[in-house]
């Protein structure tokens, strides 16, 4: 979803919802008299529609993040990203892959929120805090690179709807909505050879540099509210927002969307639109103590651009 919309928050490059019609019809005359030409069929109300929605999230990062007891402050603002964008191997150290999926019957929605992200930081992005967990000095970060796997299930119900009279086709809807946001991710951190280093469990690298590795895995329930908003046919605004973690999988998390779409293009059943939004996640997660540590604590943000396809 982009928030999930979707949601979210592209990204990054935030976010997703379009509404489609077929109409068609016949006519049909004899050598006496002309026919009417027949109604054009209708689709039940109460079909499923479905929407896919490939995006782009310009993905900026702000927290901290943990391996093996070290700790590395992280910022990424949109001038370090397109710096990024300019010296990385695509798709070695930067690599971005998002989709939102969406099925609607009535007031039920289904959707799923995918997210693949790598990107590799350099030491102008991060910072070390300056000790570990032996109260050793760690020496400058000369980087991190990150891979992560997101994906977000869950199931919205339209509450309440209400019309306008001010513009034709116009309206709002409320969803509430609940599910389940799964991560997966593996941070590799590498650290100056200056100070006193704990090398016992790091790995030699051969620019003299230090670096450690992990992985974790883990899923978060989550619940949130979603708005709808139709300003006028092929027009619409969707906002949604939601919190998760609650002490189960990570501490807490929480993510928002908004973006706007616009549609454009109707072929072969299928109305195509355009989305433009910004999209914001974060997450406080950890495991273990000491040199075995892993936190994760950061807020992804940034703009979202995608294409939706709904029939």
């Amino acid at each position: 979803m982009i928030f999930s919309s979707a949601r979210k928050p592209i990204a990054v490059g935030a976010a997703i919802t379009v509404a489609f019609g077929v109409s068609g019809g016949a006519m049909a005359a004899d050598m006496r008299m002309p026919t009417k030409a027949a109604a054009a069929p209708t689709q039940p109300i109460d079909a499923w529609t479905f929407s896919a929605t490939p995006y782009g999230w310009v993905t900026l990062l702000n927290g901290s993040t943990t391996v093996k007891g070290r700790t590395v402050n992280v910022d990424v603002d949109f001038n370090d990203l397109m710096n990024l964008i300019r010296r990385s191997e695509i798709p070695k150290d930067l690599l971005g892959l998002m989709g939102y999926f969406e099925a609607r019957k009535g007031r039920l929605s289904l959707f799923a929120d995918l997210v693949y992200l790598k990107i590799g930081l350099n030491g102008d992005m991060t910072r070390s805090r300056g000790v570990d967990a032996l109260n050793a000095t760690v020496g400058a970060s000369a980087g991190l690179k990150y891979e992560m796997f997101i994906a977000e299930l869950a199931a919205a119900y339209e509450v309440t709807r209400w019309g306008s009279t001010a513009v034709p086709g116009s309206g709002t809807a409320l969803d509430v909505f609940g599910g389940v946001r799964a991560w997966w991710q593996k941070a590799d951190a590498s650290l100056a050879l200056s100070g006193t280093v704990n090398v016992a469990d790091l790995t030699f690298n051969a620019d003299r540099t230090l670096s450690a590795s992990a992985s974790a895995s883990w899923a978060d329930p989550l619940v949130g509210l979603r708005l709808r908003h139709q300003f006028a046919p092929g027009l619409n605004f969707v906002a949604s927002g939601d919190v998760g973690g609650f002490g189960i999988g990570s501490q807490f998390s929480w993510q928002a969307l908004a973006a706007v779409n616009y549609d454009f293009h109707v072929s072969n059943k299928v109305i195509w639109s355009g989305m433009l939004g910004y999209k914001a996640l974060s997450v406080d997660y950890s495991k273990g103590s000491g040199l075995t540590r892993y936190e994760y604590d950061v807020t992804m943000h940034g703009p979202i651009i995608g294409i939706t396809a709904r029939w």
